[in-house]
């Protein structure tokens, strides 16, 4: 049992039947839930529409209309209210308060997030890492490199709980007594991969959170892992993705930042004859995202976007107070974005892009440099001091190392076993009941990292989900 309360979310007793009646309906994806309310209104008044009326909608046939209004009928709120009791789920309603703040504006939100452990982690400042689920060792290294490093600035870190660097952050997050959140593509009573199942009591034990926008008896189909993905990148002021192939879902996660929520992503560049990292190395090459080469790269790209998008105020450098002359301030400013962006920029390169001769230079430089400091130093201090403010009291995890239930995390490494590879892992039972009330067969679970990649890369729009 979790030592925390989840603050401020709903029990399965405070969610209203028509909200819950629309979220266990499988017909209905979140396109279709923000047309039909912008069209009725109140989930109440959708939920009342004729079958004719639900044909209006948009990219809605009156077939699809028929089914839609015989599902919200057939589903069963009281069953998903004691199922959630069983596990102690509990759930955010879009609108709410506690709502998380950076994925509340983002195209399509979820309108009901089902989760285990303090909802507030999910509003925290917070940066998503993801990438490759076979990782090789150099994936696994950084991406607990830069988490744990993350982590002990106080920035929450997100993740989709899978194998390979998935998992990498969220350990390395909790050795270090930080806050950590796992977005999952299925629902809360069926983990997936089974094997991170300790891992998932640790983050609910430690003060994170465990987020899915579907019911909590929902299988991994592989359809749910591109939604998964723009969670991640709604929750996060930036994605960085470590090790990933051209195919990879990583790159679809980032896509949705830049794309869709105007937030600048990056990834970590990697070895140029690596599969793994050809994925980052073609975007850091077509210049969509950001290099980064060490944790502070990443605070300072962290920083810039929430400085865009309001979330802090920006930090304003006092050229006066570094005693830099009236005539050279424009100057000084140019060639600290120019050193920020090109640490080593040689003098000749910074004289020629700022059409000065090279005698000036170094004066220029030493002023720029002092600046950056300056602001460095500024974001440092509004970030420990908005983590004192803010920061809820937590059991810090310092001695745990790995899942408590006795199973290891693969490695790239270690051979797959062939019925992930090829078919329905065994401990799913070789079927399920979905909230609609169907039976799916194995073929529609989600086997192993090639199955869930394959649905990833066809993208948010491509993969099943019902808009």
């Amino acid at each position: 049992m979790s030592p925390y309360v989840a603050c401020m979310s709903r029990s399965p007793d405070e969610i209203p039947d028509a909200i819950l009646r629309l979220a266990l309906s499988d017909e209905c994806g979140p396109a279709f839930h923000h047309s039909a309310l912008a069209c009725f209104g109140t989930p109440e008044a959708v939920l009342s529409a004729s079958v004719a009326e639900l044909a209006c909608l948009e990219r809605v046939s009156l077939t699809r209309a028929e089914r839609v209004h015989a599902q919200f009928r057939s589903v069963d709120p009281d069953a998903e209210r004691e199922a959630m009791q069983r596990i102690g789920a509990r759930a955010v309603v879009l609108g709410d308060t506690d709502y998380p703040p950076l994925l509340a504006p983002v195209p399509l939100p979820p309108i009901m997030l089902w989760t285990r452990g303090r909802t507030a982690a999910a509003a925290e400042d917070a940066v998503g890492i993801v990438g490759a689920r076979r990782a090789t060792s150099y994936g696994c290294t950084q991406a607990a490199r830069f988490a744990a490093a993350m982590a002990a600035e106080g920035i929450a870190v997100i993740s989709g709980g899978a194998r390979g660097v998935d998992g990498e952050a969220h350990r390395a997050a909790l050795r270090v007594g930080g806050t950590t959140v796992a977005v999952l593509g299925c629902g809360l009573a069926e983990p997936y991969p089974p094997e991170h199942v300790g891992l998932f009591e640790a983050i609910v034990d430690a003060g994170g959170l465990l987020v899915s926008e579907f019911p909590v008896g929902w299988p991994p189909l592989a359809a749910n892992f591109p939604r998964r993905n723009r969670i991640i990148s709604g929750l996060s002021l930036t994605v960085l993705v470590v090790e990933a192939n051209v195919s990879s879902g990583a790159l679809i996660t980032a896509r949705h930042a830049i794309d869709d929520h105007r937030r600048d992503p990056c990834a970590l560049p990697g070895p140029v004859d690596s599969p793994r990292s050809a994925g980052c190395n073609a975007a850091i090459r077509d210049g969509w995202v950001h290099a980064v080469l060490d944790p502070e790269d990443l605070l300072r790209l962290l920083d810039e976007n929430a400085e865009r998008l309001g979330r802090l105020t920006a930090v304003r450098p006092d050229l006066a107070a570094l005693g830099v002359p009236d005539v050279l301030r424009p100057m000084v400013a140019r060639a600290a974005e120019l050193i920020a962006r090109r640490p080593r920029i040689s003098s000749e390169d910074l004289a020629a892009s700022l059409q000065m001769d090279t005698d000036s230079i170094p004066m220029l430089r030493t002023f720029a440099e002092l600046l950056l400091a300056q602001v460095k130093s500024a974001r440092t201090q509004r970030r420990r001091a908005a983590r004192t403010h803010t920061e809820a009291p937590r059991m810090v995890v310092r001695s745990w190392s790995g899942p408590t239930d006795g199973v290891e995390d693969r490695r790239e490494e270690q051979v797959a076993q062939d019925d992930e590879d090829h078919g329905l892992d065994d401990r799913f039972g070789g079927g399920f009941t979905d909230a609609g009330g169907t039976t799916g067969d194995s073929e529609s679970v989600v086997a192993g990292d090639q199955s869930e990649q394959q649905s990833e890369h066809a993208g948010l729009h491509e993969a099943s989900e019902k808009v």
